[in-house]
């Protein structure tokens, strides 16, 4: 079958943006595309997977107007045509999914909600799918794929994708942002730019490239860089590779300005940020004002529990001939103390417990309900460890300055915790740290998620 009535012209905001339409028009089979965050990647590549559900195996071009021709003049029927947008995790592949929905005209297509599949007037269908599971991914035929957030993307579901592109002898668009050089991207990239691989090409899109396109405003990028760490800011919006090659989680912290004297200040409140583990059960101590944090002290108490954490706290923090004051706290701290727990008398929570022990008001109680993702919460944490001030305790944070100093990222994006009998991988002051910065400097992560 040939479908005979068909009309297609390239969206207007595509066609003015001459760097987008150099990697969406690239002569070959492979394109890596390197590019500052909100450059406009995603959104052409849409447009171009779209353009290839629709042409005879790719035979098209478009003219300086904007219109789409068939090279044959025609436009088939492509049931059982498979193309894929292959994202991260399948979070990352619905904003895509919901991306196409808005952009591409809604009489071209019919949207399967809950598969996250597009089907086109001429049958062909795209799938909006995970890359976090390779072996999900072997077994179809595809005649063209965009791999988005490539840098997040594990190599093993490259392979499979590369897998499925055979047969058909299908096209890819490896997309994404810079990070780090210790991945199969980079690598890649990097053989493409130097010309060592055939039917590949390499383009890159920086923030400059964006501003002067109309796509980004300047105020954005100066904002970001005002936010970032140097390192990421460079990664997001100049392509430039930060190489951490210790791999340290805190890698922005510095011992010689940030470790200083310091105390509790009782005009002021105090943040308690608790982590539950048995063995040690941990409460960091934490405040904010004058632009500054300030931590005191870490409480680490072995083989205990919540109970006598809460007296002990009460006990620190009552001052000598006054009593006992519960208005100067606000408690942060580990999500999943929001659980029920076998561990605590009665079944009850974490943050129950402690509400009642310390005499809290709900208004205090200020735990964030998920915990932040790793990946994410580095780049904030180091993002508040170079821009904002800090004092701690050389004696009574000493085990926040051990963790900061040597807590390390694995290859996979988590935290080196393996081995809780190693003291560098119990991290629990590092997390009472990371729990009280995700919930009060999430600003910091702007330039980041934008």
């Amino acid at each position: 079958m040939v479908v005979t009535k068909f009309k297609y012209k390239r969206p207007e905001k595509i066609r003015q943006y001459k760097k987008q339409i150099e990697f969406m028009d690239a002569p070959c089979r492979f394109t890596v595309v390197e590019a500052t965050t909100k450059a406009g990647k995603t959104v052409g590549c849409i447009v171009w997977l779209y353009e290839q559900a629709i042409s005879e195996h790719g035979s098209f071009y478009v003219d300086k107007d904007g219109i789409f021709h068939s090279t044959t003049g025609k436009i088939l029927n492509k049931e059982g045509f498979n193309y894929w947008w292959v994202a991260p995790t399948y979070k990352i592949a619905r904003i895509a999914f919901r991306r196409f929905k808005r952009f591409m005209p809604k009489e071209i297509f019919t949207a399967n909600e809950s598969e996250l599949t597009i089907t086109l007037e001429n049958g062909a269908m795209i799938f909006f799918k995970s890359g976090d599971d390779a072996d999900g991914l072997y077994g179809e035929d595809v005649y063209a794929c965009v791999i988005d957030e490539a840098t997040r993307v594990k190599e093993d579901s490259w392979i499979a994708v590369f897998t499925t592109l055979t047969a058909t002898e299908g096209s890819c668009k490896i997309i994404g942002n810079v990070k780090g050089t210790n991945n199969w991207v980079y690598k890649l990239a990097r053989e493409a730019e130097t010309g060592q691989k055939v039917n590949w090409k390499y383009y890159k899109i920086t923030a400059d490239d964006a501003v002067k396109a109309g796509v980004l405003r300047q105020s954005v990028i100066d904002e970001a860089q005002r936010t970032l760490p140097s390192g990421t800011f460079l990664e997001l919006y100049y392509g430039i590779p930060f190489v951490n090659s210790s791999a340290k989680f805190a890698y922005a912290f510095d011992k010689a300005k940030q470790v200083k004297k310091c105390q509790v200040n009782y005009d002021y409140p105090i943040y308690l940020s608790f982590d539950f583990n048995k063995n040690p059960i941990c409460c960091g101590i934490y405040q904010n004002y004058n632009e500054e944090i300030f931590c005191p002290y870490i409480i680490k108490l072995e083989n205990s529990d919540i109970y006598k954490l809460c007296a002990y706290i009460r006990n620190k923090f009552t001052i000598p001939g006054s009593p006992y004051n519960p208005d100067i706290f606000i408690v942060n701290g580990d999500a999943s103390g929001n659980n029920r727990s076998a561990m605590v008398k009665d079944n009850l929570n974490y943050f129950r417990i402690i509400k009642a022990e310390l005499d809290l008001t709900q208004g205090q109680m200020q735990q964030l309900g998920s915990n932040p993702l790793i990946e994410e919460n580095q780049v904030l944490v180091n993002a508040v460890l170079e821009h904002v001030k800090h004092s701690i305790d050389p004696d009574g944070a000493q085990p926040l300055i051990f963790d900061l100093e040597f807590a390390e990222m694995l290859p996979d994006g988590t935290l080196k915790k393996t081995d809780r009998k190693e003291a560098s991988q119990q991290l629990d002051p590092l997390d009472t740290y990371r729990y009280f910065i995700n919930r009060n400097f999430r600003r910091y992560l702007k330039g980041y998620r934008d």
